[in-house]
């Protein structure tokens, strides 16, 4: 008899995950599966209520409760392989994947993907000792995510970034930063913007790492030299065409090990998430993480 792991944020989708989740257990148990649903945060689930040999572990909600779980499930092999139901804002790693279930047939879709969908092994990497799947900023768009955090107050939407948008870029001074790729300092130290990722997409929807592969064994850094906002809408402009890696000082580069410092403490992002100031370090695994896709 198979098995099935169920992470649930309940308050994804505005409380629809809490009801996708029930019904979905309990539709995988009809069908011979034993499911076992988890909705408390990954980090305090007991290692112990989890089948490491599970079929798949089925993940409903954000790009933020799927990091959650992953470095849950991570802290010990074997790795079930991750099933996503995005539910979130940005539902970056959904999109990468190409994932569009239909709410109206889900169980019958996910249980397709687990019994006949692709498996792929995606690239994942520790930043100052918490995973990182998608992408890391440093500088405004961290400063931005950090007035989110202090500010929220339940679930989110595109709308709720205008406020602290607005907050950041009144009083953001643009910090130098240093950056060093393997060791070798490819910038700085100057005023600018930093992003490591591993994969292309960003919450903007502009491709900022736009040869990123999350199967090459690396990870993308982007370095933008930015001492004002009308240099940073600069840079936005070009990046919404395609054209941003061909201004005037920007570093495109690859590496396994990025540090980024900065005489001042610069507001870092993880995954769309808060994750302290600088500096900050992040080293590509020699693991990947298994996901399944639609066949």
């Amino acid at each position: 008899m198979s098995s099935v792991l169920i992470f649930a944020n309940l308050t994804a989708g505005r409380g629809r995950a809490r009801r996708i989740a029930e019904e979905l257990a309990g539709q995988f148990k009809q069908r011979g599966y034993t499911a076992t649903l988890l909705t408390d945060r990954a980090d305090g689930i007991q290692r112990g209520t989890i089948d490491r040999r599970a079929a798949a572990a089925i993940v409903i909600g954000g790009d933020g409760t799927l990091r959650q779980v992953a470095q849950r499930l991570h802290e010990r092999t074997p790795i079930p392989p991750l099933l996503v139901v995005p539910m979130g804002t940005a539902n970056l790693m959904g999109k990468h994947l190409g994932i569009r279930w239909k709410t109206a047939h889900l169980a019958d879709q996910l249980q397709r993907a687990i019994e006949h969908g692709k498996r792929v092994q995606l690239d994942c990497a520790k930043a100052n000792g918490e995973l990182f799947l998608l992408m890391a900023g440093v500088g405004l768009d961290a400063k931005v995510v950090h007035e989110l955090s202090r500010i929220r107050s339940g679930p989110i939407s595109y709308l709720s970034y205008l406020r602290p948008l607005m907050t950041a870029l009144a009083g953001y001074d643009f910090p130098a930063l240093t950056v060093t790729v393997d060791g070798k300092l490819v910038f700085g130290p100057a005023p600018a913007v930093a992003f490591v990722g591993n994969i292309k997409e960003y919450g903007t929807g502009f491709p900022v790492l736009s040869r990123a592969n999350p199967t090459d064994g690396r990870l993308d850094v982007c370095v933008l030299p930015c001492r004002s906002t009308f240099d940073l809408l600069d840079h936005a402009i070009r990046a919404a065409v395609g054209v941003h890696l061909n201004a005037e000082g920007v570093v495109y580069t690859l590496g396994k090990h990025i540090e980024i410092s900065s005489p001042q403490q610069v507001p870092v992002q993880i995954d769309g998430e808060a994750a302290g100031h600088t500096p900050l370090s992040i080293d590509l695994l020699p693991m990947r993480l298994p996901f399944i896709v639609p066949a």
